[in-house]
């Protein structure tokens, strides 16, 4: 039977993947009223995504020699199929047991680890089934994946709630996820390359070291994951206090937060859109540059000063469409220059370093929220006397200087990225590996 191949392949794995991450949004939507609904404490809806998240930054390292080591149709297939194993759990529980919180956090930590395999063999995927040039289109679409959902599931899932119950959105998670399988066996996915035999290869723990022992000795890599580090941790903690923001600014108004939102997320989308119409660029860095000064000053401090829904959805538009022009040329850098035999290692590297962002941000935004800038910008705290002009004061000041601040230091960042050598000329002084012969198709 002939299988799609190339782009044509990825476009199916790709819509797969889409219908996968709208089952998994509306999950996490419905599992987020639930908790709440449970103990009213937003800390335990933070731990949701915290266990998810350091999970993956925990398994990244054990995830990259695998990828390596196995085939990525089989790598792809075990991360769909543990995450479906856990989304069926938890419609299990629902159906059959009292739920608590400790059992999603479980649930959430077994969904990270396998998630660790997931980014960095796709991306190594995408080398090995299109040609460079098509790598910042592929990236693009798969950015989508992130910001499509994020447009249609909350709605989709507050419907659901309304006629239905938690189970039926579980369920629903569950048959996405299936559909997502059954799209990696209908389309042709390239052998990756042979790495030694085993009797010469490194240990795991040794090879798991490996792809952070590439980047170290590649300085302008390095740089550039610092670049990603800094901006992802600035984006989230900002991230964090926006929505809590304007419900402080709006008496509590759920529908303009929600508002607000789901035009960010349709940035999102325009964004990703963007990058796909421009396709490959020789000069990937000055758009990966810009996006982060815009959304610095577009997305944060603009925010930061707006005050009513208009401005706020605008700079969320502008910022949130930043984002795939970001990790999208960025991404396509790092495929076009690490070698294709160690890509699993390296990108598991790179995604254990960017994702240690995610736990830094959730740990650090509401202690810094609720017991400094909060504080310090009500009316005779510690910090009115020297930013009160700026942001004035109450209890939404904080959050704003802690969005006009962050966006500071995103324009301070992309400025530097112009000035650095090592982070500006990255594209030119790490040469592309050769291009092999094309690969073969993995039964």
């Amino acid at each position: 039977m002939h299988r799609p191949q190339g782009f044509g392949a990825f476009s199916i794995i790709w819509l797969g993947q889409i219908v996968s991450a709208v089952g998994t949004r509306m999950t996490a939507f419905a599992l987020g009223l639930w908790v709440w609904e449970e103990s009213g404490r937003v800390s335990d809806i933070a731990l949701l995504s915290f266990c998810s998240f350091a999970a993956t930054v925990v398994f990244s390292p054990i995830a990259g020699p695998l990828i390596d080591r196995w085939n990525r149709r089989l790598t792809i297939v075990m991360s769909d199929l543990g995450s479906l194993a856990a989304t069926g759990a938890l419609l299990v529980l629902f159906l059959t047991t009292t739920v608590h919180p400790w059992m999603l956090y479980a649930i959430a930590v077994v969904t990270g680890a396998f998630l660790a395999f997931q980014y960095p063999a796709y991306a190594a995927a995408i080398t090995q089934m299109m040609k460079r040039g098509h790598f910042p289109r592929a990236n693009a679409m798969m950015s989508l994946v992130r910001s499509l959902p994020a447009v249609a599931a909350p709605t989709l899932a507050a419907l659901l709630l309304a006629v239905t119950d938690i189970q039926v959105i579980v369920a629903v998670d569950t048959l996405s996820y299936l559909f997502a399988l059954a799209t990696v066996f209908v389309v042709a996915i390239p052998q990756n390359e042979r790495r030694e035999a085993s009797a010469g290869r490194p240990g795991m723990w040794r090879d798991s070291a490996f792809g952070f022992r590439y980047i170290l000795r590649r300085p302008p890599l390095v740089f550039l994951l610092g670049l990603s580090f800094v901006v992802g941790l600035t984006a989230a903690v900002t991230w964090t206090v926006m929505i809590p923001f304007i419900l402080s600014e709006t008496g509590n108004s759920s529908a303009q937060a929600g508002v607000v939102q789901t035009v960010g997320a349709v940035g999102g989308v325009l964004g990703g859109l963007l990058v796909g119409a421009l396709g490959g660029r020789d000069d990937k860095m000055k758009y990966v540059l810009a996006g982060v000064i815009g959304l610095g000053l577009l997305g944060r401090v603009v925010f930061a000063f707006g005050d009513s829904v208009l401005v706020w959805s605008l700079s969320l538009l502008v910022g949130w469409g930043a984002i795939p022009v970001i990790d999208g040329y960025t991404q396509s850098i790092w495929q076009e220059k690490v070698d294709k035999g160690a890509q699993g290692r390296v990108f598991a590297a790179q995604q254990f370093v960017e994702n240690l962002s995610m736990p830094l941000a959730l740990g650090m935004s509401g202690l810094l929220a609720d017991h400094f800038f909060v504080p310090g910008m009500k009316k005779g705290g510690a910090l009115t006397g020297y930013f009160g002009g700026l942001v004035g004061t109450g209890p939404g000041a904080g959050m704003a200087l802690m969005c006009v601040l962050g966006g500071g230091v995103l324009m301070v960042v992309g400025l530097l990225g112009y000035l650095v050598p090592l982070i500006r000329r990255v594209e030119v002084l790490i040469p592309a590996p050769e291009e092999p012969a094309e690969a073969v198709e993995v039964a």
